[in-house]
This record gives structure tokens, sequence and C-alpha cells, in this order.
């Protein structure tokens, strides 16, 4: 088959897809309208570049800085959203902070923050505990055997960072329970979702990984997590590769760019499987259909 009729099948098997209902998710995405936000949260209003925060009370109205908040993109990430501090209680109002909305044309997605419970304990840690610990080690290099793991498990759990939430200070698990969101950008077939987080985020690996025979880097980056429900799937999200956001928090005007709150954005995704799944059975018999007549 030469390049021409190869293209020519492609063309004819996309537009068969979206006869069918179900067009690749790279065709168009819709910012999220239709917002609503339970529990406390900080909007984080991007002023020149510069972000400001505002507490906000749970059950309050959601106004338009609240929408221009959540207008960003991967290029431009601009302010955000953060649902609840350091897993829940330390804003007025203890429990999860939701973040619901949808695309105007019936495609839902909630966003949540976390608490302890999502985590478990030392002596009890979730999967998500133990994929996030794996995930971060393997981000810098290093494999964890089943000593390593449970010291990084239980190192996870002590209060061992400064911060305000209590006189001893945070555990690293609180300080990515707490998801601030840049924006929300929903395809026909996945959702992506922008945390805005540290460019740099050496410090929390350092705490979770302190006798590391691997070196962690000054570079090292690390998100935060944010519980995703859409089309019926429910998912922790996170990642370990920032881009430059361009923002930063007010606060940190004297630090290294890369050291400010807020100057990494991190974009996560959850797919929908349903359309997945067609999208994927037609570029199959795509496929097939290729190698027959090669």
């Amino acid at each position: 088959m030469n390049v021409s009729q190869s293209k020519k099948r492609i063309a004819l098997a996309v537009l068969a897809l979206g006869a069918s209902g179900v067009v690749p998710a790279a065709a168009w995405a819709t910012g999220i309208t239709g917002v609503s936000i339970s529990g406390p949260y900080v909007l984080w209003s991007d002023i020149g570049g510069v972000l400001y925060p505002t507490v906000k009370a749970p059950g309050g109205p959601v106004g338009q800085a609240e929408i221009d908040a959540l207008a960003g993109s991967r290029s431009a990430p601009g302010g955000n959203v953060e649902l609840n501090k350091f897993g829940g209680g330390y804003l007025q109002g203890a429990g999860f902070t939701t973040l619901s909305g949808d695309d105007g044309s019936g495609h839902s997605v909630t966003l949540r923050s976390l608490q302890q419970g999502d985590w478990g304990s030392s002596s009890a840690p979730t999967p998500l505990t133990l994929s996030y610990i794996n995930g971060a080690a393997q981000s810098i290099g290093m494999t964890l055997d089943q000593n390593g793991l449970d010291e990084a498990v239980r190192r996870f759990f002590i209060a061992s960072i400064p911060c305000p939430a209590a006189l001893e200070g945070c555990a690293p698990w609180q300080l990515v329970s707490d998801p601030n969101i840049s924006y929300v950008d929903i395809f026909p077939t996945k959702v992506h979702v922008g945390l805005a987080g540290f460019l740099n985020a050496g410090p929390i690996l350092q705490a979770m990984f302190p006798n590391s025979p691997v070196p962690v880097p000054a570079e090292a980056q690390v998100s935060e997590v944010v519980g995703v429900t859409f089309a019926g799937v429910s998912e922790f999200l996170f990642g370990f590769s920032g881009t430059n956001s361009g923002v930063y928090a007010a606060g940190d005007t004297g630090r290294p760019f890369e050291l400010r709150s807020y100057s990494g954005n991190y974009d996560v995704a959850i797919p929908e499987p349903e359309s997945l799944a067609l999208l994927g059975l037609g570029l199959v018999g795509l496929f097939l259909g290729r190698r027959r007549q090669s």
C-alpha cells in the first residue's frame, strides 16, 4: 500500500468513527461550565502573572473570579482553585472539597481533594500510596526494594515538613492532598486537568527518600493528587513531569522561580473507557486492513 492510499484509509476510518459518534480526543475540547464547589477552598487569582489568595467559605457562590481561575490551558495555566488545605480540616469545615461541572453537552466531571483515608496509614497503606511513592522513586531513577518502600511509606505519614497546619508541620501526604486546579479540558474521550504546583518539588521527595542511594535531583518534580470522576470512572490523577507555568504566588517573590509556589503545571488526564475502546477497535481494524494489503 502506498502512502497516499494509507492516508485515504486513515481519513475514511476517522470519518467513520465520527459518524458513529466516536471522534478522536484530539478533535476538540471544551472548558468546564456550570461550576459548583462544595467545601472550603482557596481562590488564587492571576494578576499580571502573580497569584493572590482569597479563602472561600463552604457553600458560597461561584463567581466570575473562579471561572477566570479555571480558564487556563497547558500553555498558560494562570490562576487556580485550591480544593481545601492539607488533607481537610485546616480551612473552616472538615471533609472533602469537590468541584463539579460539565462541558454544556452532557459530559460532566467531578474533582475532589483527598483525606488521610485515601492514603491509609504507615501500617496499612492504600494502593494509591504505594503507586504514588513508587512512581516518585522511579521518576528520579530509583527502584525501591521492600525495605526501601516500607521506609518511604513510614516517612510519608510523618509530620516532617514545615507548614502552618500544625506546630509540628505537615506529613508529605498532606502536602499533596489539596490539589490546585488551573483548568479542566473536557474531550469526547478524556478529561485533562491542570494541577498547579512546584516546578521543583525536591524537598518533598527528599523528605520521603532521605537515605536514597540515588541523590534526589534539584529539579525533581512531583504533583499533588486529585480525585476525578468522569463518565462513571473514578481515578486518582498525579504526575511527575511539570512545565513552567509562568505564574507564582505573591509571597514567593524573593525565591528562585523554580522554587516558587505554582511555578509548575502538571497536565494529567483520565480516559473514558467506552469511547476509547471503540476508537481502539477502529484503529485495530485499520491496522489489520493495512497488513492484508501490504
